[in-house]
């Protein structure tokens, strides 16, 4: 059974007679086909059974036709008024209930609900979020070898990275580097996202963004970053010291890191993520340093670098085989500086692999 199919018996279970997927990571999921998000909309019509409808730009068309599942095309030109009756025959060529069409709340846009609207006044939208995720959390072992490839392509990156890294360097400079390595390394051209190359009492914001602060001797430089491969992505964190930090970055060093070990040996099938995350925020906490830890204990990664499942407080689905997430602790001290490790791992019928293998102590340069 291929994955449309199976997607098709979740629709079925959840009474969802009708489906849109458009241009993104659901799309390619579904079919391995990659078009750019951009004004030309492209949008998969899956009825709860049958061969799917596709409406897509004339100039996909070979694109298309290369699709490893059945399809059947509905193209239309640059002449933006012939959209909605394009749209119109994809959806009148399904024999299915047209009243309910399930969509994904973060991917559908504005320009697509409308087409879909103008064509069927009478579309109701819901949400399919819950149940493409239940699909996507589950990696198989082609998805896993990818993400394990991805990991080993941004762990070079990092380690070649590491020899430029110096008193006198910008953010920018080491970001720019990092990038080029990450390429050079192997990954896909479309990065899972830009590094984050924080230094200084810059690394005390979590999702700072690199600039041309001058990194000097006494800083923490905390470094987030990840690669891509057939798709599927890493997100990984490190932290240096450059110079030898001072007594109190060694200590939220070390209780990030024993934080980090918790929560890869808490995590297992059958555990909650919320206990998960409670396991490293209770470590941090113990130290003193609770309301410095500011965001979630992590995420799942694959296509996209935040998906399900998410280990958070409140969220309570049990962790299955097969699901692939972060774990990244931090301790970020304002206008001072921050720590954060970042693992990937995988769970397997083992209990939990981490996938990433640097070492998480502080990376030290003289």
């Amino acid at each position: 059974m291929n994955k449309i199919e199976t997607f098709q018996e979740i629709m079925q279970e959840n009474r969802i007679p009708l489906a849109a997927i458009t241009a993104g990571p659901d799309l390619h999921y579904l079919t391995g086909l990659d078009f750019h998000v951009s004004e030309r909309p492209a949008i998969l019509l899956l009825a709860s059974s049958g061969q799917p409808h596709l409406v897509h730009p004339e100039l996909e068309n070979e694109k298309v036709k290369g699709c490893k599942y059945s399809l059947a095309s509905f193209p239309y030109g640059e002449a933006k008024d012939t959209w909605a009756s394009v749209c119109a025959q994809a959806l009148g060529g399904l024999d299915v209930e047209k009243t309910k069409i399930g969509v994904v709340s973060t991917q559908m846009r504005y320009l697509e609900m409308e087409l879909l609207h103008h064509a069927l006044p009478e579309l109701h939208f819901v949400s399919i979020d819950t149940a493409l995720q239940r699909m996507r959390m589950q990696k198989g072992v082609d998805e896993i070898a990818n993400i394990r490839k991805a990991i080993e392509i941004a762990e070079q990156a990092f380690n070649e990275t590491l020899h430029i890294i110096e008193p006198g360097r910008t953010e920018k400079e080491i970001a720019a580097a990092l990038v080029l390595n990450l390429f050079r390394s192997g990954s896909d051209p479309e990065l899972p996202f830009s590094p984050i190359v924080a230094s200084g009492v810059h690394s005390a914001d979590p999702h700072a963004v690199p600039t041309e602060r001058i990194i000097k001797s006494g800083d923490l430089v905390v470094i987030d970053w990840g690669a891509s491969h057939d798709h599927y992505i890493s997100d990984l964190t490190r932290t240096v010291s450059v110079g030898n930090p001072t007594e109190e970055f060694e200590k939220i060093a070390a209780i990030v890191k024993e934080a980090n070990a918790a929560g890869r040996e808490k995590a297992k099938e059958h555990v909650l993520c919320s206990d998960v995350d409670t396991a490293v925020r209770s470590v941090i906490a113990a130290a003193g340093y609770g309301d410095y830890f500011t965001h979630r204990t992590g995420h799942g990664i694959g296509l996209e670098p935040h998906e399900a499942p998410y280990l958070a407080a409140d969220y309570q689905r049990a962790l299955q085989i097969g699901n692939v997430f972060t774990i990244e602790p931090g301790i970020y001290l304002p206008k001072r500086g921050g720590v954060r490790i970042e693992d990937n791992i995988v769970i397997t019928e083992q209990g939990a692999e981490t996938l990433s293998s640097l070492p998480r102590e502080l990376f030290v340069i003289e």
